[in-house]
This record gives structure tokens, C-alpha cells and sequence, in this order.
């Protein structure tokens, strides 16, 4: 019994340090500039079919709903619902379409442009592109790599050299997303930009001093027994006028979307959103992140 209250009291105070920096980190955004999400989600792991809309309310529980100019969704260009069967006969790219979009409308994202890059590449290239030429001091672009990165780096060789260097990519240490381009599946023929490419040609002075943050796997954030997103569907706060009814609801839906049975010494069933974590890494600077956080940041919204 001493031991369970031991164990009880030790996680009650990693949280209360965990919330504690959350007030005490420096962030990346510091309330100017702009973001942008690259995702996939139409191939291979479905992760973000979770990880998008945790995303989008957790930027929209900040307020800046008009600071996410685009969402790139589906940034598998090279074809979808391959290896992952989908659900109840919904396949990936629906799952994925279904996630951004509905997640969009029910968050409040009513300026942002949506572009499944799968259908069409062009599109996804440049609106990136453009927003990279948008930038300056005053106007920064922060771009969150959540898919492979053939995408973003397409877009940031067509930009202007001289507004690379008010960009940032956000990306996690030794990730997958960071060279499938130029390491497809046995039953895939394709290639493309990879991060080691992107931060040789674009990271130094010659190629215009882009900004690239890695930070550690958020697998171990993130990827957590369903139980600890419970919050969703119990705590108060998510009747918050601030949200539309049920919103909360549907995020926990969405993030079901995701479960994956894991064994070890306990066997249980995660949800898998470890994306959402380079946003909450943006917006506190924190890199060991919970579910918890992410319901800190939820529960307080700004007044409308």
C-alpha cells in the first residue's frame, strides 16, 4: 500500500513539473509570424489521423486559428491506402480528409487553406513556396514536418535564398518522415528531398541559413494508454463556450482512430498522436510532453 501511494505521489509531482514548464519554457513562437503543417497520413502508419486534429485544437486553444495559413494533409504524394486497410471500410486518404477537414470546421480554422498534396503536388509546393516569400523578422515562418519531407523541401528550393533565413522546420531526431523519399517499401518506386538534403543544401550561408529544430521522438509522449486521454470525454472544461458542443467528443473519436495494441510488462491499447508533439513544441518549448499538457493547454482557451 505504501509503495501504491509512493508511486501515486511521484507521478502527481512529474506533473505538476511538467505544468510548471509549461509556463517556464521559452517557445518558439513568441506571438508573431505564421505556421504551416505538412502531414501525411494517406499511407503507411495512421498516426495522424490522430495527430492532426489534436494539432489543430491544440492551436486553436491558443487562439491563433488565422496564424495556421496552410495545411498540407495527405504529403504521401506518391499514392495511398497501400498498407494500411483503413477502418470500417474508410479508407486512409478518407481518414485522413476526414481528420483535416472536419477537424478545420469544428476548430474554427475558417482562413486557413487545406491541400490534400496526394491530389495534387503542385498545389501543396506552392503554397508553401509562397509563404516561405512571404517571410521577414517581423513575420517568421514556423513549418511542422509531419509527413516525408519531399514536400517542404520542394517548396523551399523554390523559394527566394533571402527569406530562408526567417524559416524554421520542426522535426523529430532520426525520424522515418526524414528520408522514406529515398527509402520507399519494397512494393514503392519513388524518390525525393530528405531532411539530411534539406539541412545540406539550405542550412549554411550559400543555400540562405534556413533554421532546422529536431527534436527528440515524440513516440514516448504521446503514443500513451488510451485511459490518459480520457480527459476528453470527462473533464469540465470541455463544455467550454469557447468550443463548439461535442468538439471535444469527436477529437477523443478521432484519436481512437489510432489505438494500437501494445505488449510488454502491461499489455494495453495506445493512442498514437506523437505528431501533435512539435506543436506543443512550438507553442511552449517543451519537449517531453503528455497528454496531460496537451489538456492543460486545452482546458484554457482564450475568451472569446
Amino acid at each position: 500500500m505504501k509503495v501504491f501511494f509512493l508511486r501515486q505521489g511521484l507521478f502527481s509531482l512529474l506533473i505538476l513539473i511538467q505544468i510548471t514548464c509549461l509556463f517556464a519554457q521559452s517557445p518558439l513562437w513568441q506571438g508573431k509570424g505564421r505556421i504551416v503543417i505538412s502531414a501525411d497520413g494517406n499511407e503507411h502508419d495512421h498516426d495522424d489521423w490522430a495527430a492532426t486534429p489534436l494539432s489543430l485544437a491544440l492551436i486553436a486553444a491558443k487562439g491563433l486559428q488565422d496564424k495556421l495559413t496552410v495545411y498540407i494533409y495527405s504529403d504521401h504524394i506518391w499514392g495511398s491506402n497501400y498498407e494500411h486497410p483503413g477502418v470500417d471500410g474508410v479508407t486512409p486518404y478518407e481518414q485522413m480528409k476526414e481528420s483535416t477537414l472536419k477537424g478545420g470546421k469544428i476548430f474554427g480554422f475558417k482562413k486557413t487553406k487545406f491541400i490534400c498534396a496526394v491530389d495534387n503536388p503542385e498545389s501543396a509546393y506552392e503554397a508553401l513556396k509562397q509563404e516561405i516569400d512571404k517571410s521577414d523578422e517581423g513575420n517568421p515562418l514556423f513549418i511542422i514536418a509531419d509527413g516525408p519531407v519531399h514536400v517542404i523541401g520542394e517548396a523551399i528550393a523554390r523559394a527566394n535564398k533571402d527569406k530562408r533565413k526567417y524559416v524554421t522546420v520542426i522535426s523529430t531526431i532520426n525520424n522515418w518522415n526524414d528520408t522514406h523519399a529515398d527509402q520507399p517499401y519494397p512494393w514503392e518506386s519513388h524518390s525525393g528531398w530528405t531532411m539530411p538534403e534539406i539541412r545540406q543544401s539550405f542550412s549554411n550561408a550559400e543555400g540562405g541559413e534556413l533554421k532546422i529544430v529536431s527534436i527528440k521522438n515524440q513516440n514516448l509522449c504521446l503514443m500513451k494508454n488510451w485511459k490518459e486521454y480520457e480527459w476528453l470525454i470527462t473533464a469540465p472544461a470541455r463544455n467550454h463556450s469557447y468550443y463548439k458542443k461535442g468538439s471535444w467528443r469527436w477529437l477523443f473519436d478521432r484519436l481512437c482512430m489510432s489505438i494500437k495494441p501494445v505488449s510488454g510488462a502491461e499489455n494495453y491499447y495506445a493512442i498514437d498522436a506523437s505528431d501533435a508533439g512539435k506543436v506543443v513544441y512550438l507553442l511552449t518549448g517543451i519537449e517531453d510532453t503528455s497528454p496531460q499538457l496537451c489538456y492543460e493547454i486545452m482546458k484554457n482557451p482564450p475568451q472569446k
